[in-house]
This record gives C-alpha cells, sequence and structure tokens, in this order.
C-alpha cells in the first residue's frame, strides 16, 4: 500500500510540474503576442494580453514591463511608476525596470530621480541607448546643457537612426541660440521620418529667427500640408509673413492660430 500512495505522489507531483510549465508557456506566447501588438501601436489589445499573461504567471517580469509601458502611452504616469517599482521588486538586475521608472520619474517631473534611475539602467546595460536619450532629456530639464549634449551624443552613435534623440537635440540647441546646429538635427530628424509635422514648424522658426522668412514658410507650408489644425505652423507662418511684409496673410494665420487654440502667453 506504501509503494502505491508513493506512486501516487509522484504522479501528482508530476502532473503539477506539468501543470506549471503549461502555464509558463501560455504566459511567454501570450506576452510575444503583446508585445507585436504594442510594436504595431494596438495598445488595448497589447494590454488585454499582457494582463492575460500575468494572470498565468504574476511574477512575469516582461509583462510588468509592457503594462507599465504601455500606462505611458496612455498618459497615466503614477500607474507606469508602480509597476516600474513592481519590475524592480521582481527583478533588481533589470536594466529595461530601472528605465521604465526613469520615464515614469521624468513624466512626473521628477528630473534628479528620473537621473538616477537612467544611470542604474546603464550601468546594467550600457548599450540602452532609449536610456541615454531618456536621461539627456532629464539633464535638458534640469539646465545640465553639456551633459544633455553628452547623452544625445552617445545615443544617437548607438541608434543614428532615433528620430526623437535628433529633434529633442534641435530643440536645447535651439533654445541655446545654436540655431545652425538646431537645423541640421531638425533635418536629420526629417530624413528619417518626412511626415514629422512639429519638426517642420522647429525648423520653420529657426529660420525665421535667422532671417530667412522665405525658407521658413517652405517649412510652415509642410507642417499645414501634414496637419491643417496646427496652430503653432499658422502662428509661425504668420511671423514668417510678417517678416516678409504681408500683413494681410500674417493677419488671416494668426486668426486661424487663435482659433485653433494658440496660447500666445505660454509662447512669451
Amino acid at each position: 500500500m506504501s509503494g502505491q500512495s508513493e506512486n501516487r505522489k509522484t504522479k501528482s507531483a508530476k502532473v503539477s510540474l506539468d501543470a506549471s510549465k503549461n502555464k509558463r508557456e501560455l504566459a511567454e506566447t501570450m506576452c510575444a503576442s503583446a508585445r507585436e501588438a504594442f510594436e504595431e501601436g494596438e495598445f488595448d489589445d497589447a494590454f488585454e494580453k499582457f494582463k492575460r499573461a500575468l494572470k498565468l504567471d504574476p511574477d512575469m517580469v516582461d509583462a510588468v514591463i509592457g503594462i507599465g509601458k504601455l500606462w505611458l502611452e496612455f498618459g497615466e504616469y503614477d500607474r507606469a511608476y508602480e509597476e516600474a517599482v513592481r519590475a524592480v521588486k521582481l527583478n533588481a538586475n533589470r536594466a529595461d525596470a530601472y528605465e521604465l521608472r526613469g520615464h515614469a520619474e521624468r513624466l512626473r517631473e521628477h528630473y534628479k530621480k528620473a537621473l538616477d534611475d537612467y544611470s542604474k539602467a546603464l550601468r546594467l546595460d550600457p548599450k540602452a541607448y532609449v536610456a541615454l536619450y531618456g536621461r539627456a532629456v532629464a539633464y535638458d530639464m534640469l539646465g545640465e546643457t553639456n551633459a544633455a549634449l553628452n547623452d544625445f551624443r552617445d545615443c544617437l552613435a548607438l541608434a543614428p537612426e532615433f528620430v526623437s534623440a535628433y529633434y529633442d537635440r534641435g530643440v536645447l540647441l535651439a533654445n541655446e541660440r545654436r540655431l545652425r546646429e538646431a537645423i541640421d538635427d531638425y533635418t536629420k530628424a526629417l530624413d528619417r521620418d518626412p511626415e514629422f509635422a512639429h519638426c517642420y514648424v522647429a525648423r520653420g522658426e529657426a529660420y525665421a529667427e535667422l532671417g530667412d522668412p522665405k525658407r521658413a514658410l517652405q517649412d510652415f507650408n509642410a507642417a499645414i500640408e501634414l496637419d491643417p489644425d496646427s496652430p503653432d505652423a499658422y502662428y509661425y507662418r504668420s511671423v514668417a509673413y510678417r517678416q516678409l511684409g504681408d500683413r494681410r496673410a500674417a493677419a488671416l494665420d494668426l486668426k486661424i492660430a487663435r482659433d485653433l487654440g494658440f496660447d500666445e502667453e505660454n509662447d512669451a
């Protein structure tokens, strides 16, 4: 009898192990499908799949990080932070967990905490170019221009097709009145993403500030063609028209910009 009992226990343990293995495999499959949906911009579908993966395996760090990234996309930065904290607790050696927490902290305007998390991510993975990008933006927000430029440089050395890094470095350079360099970065961003409407606006602003309103108009026209409801494009095109002495066109664009909600006080 005791031998039969032991056999039953062994079979029961094997069934339990097999069930756990099947759950993990199903969770991994579901998580992979969620990541595909995320990459395709199908965020609601990705969210549901990540949640199903976590029901199968509550300790799956990839799914936790995936949900955190989705909260960032949804503008729910506090929730993204909570998922990042959970991911770090599950695995303190995951660079992407610290990177996620850095994004959440930066977007919650906790820039020094964001720097700390991005640095932790980079110690774990020196090639984490998105962490370099995030840290560059955080440095910029703290007024540490040289540190920001260094991180943008290192980020783009690792990821030379990273459009947002060119654009944000361009904004930093424009704010520093290094307009020719800013235009170069905006151009690199547009070479890689010709439908980046606001980048045309930014480059047009730089041309206008350099006293080249005709060249600026080309960019503002391109921006409006891509996004006819862009108040910024109409406002800054009105500035270019004023520079060219076309008061009627300038007044018309200014009215459109105001109707679309352009905030002149914030721009002052």
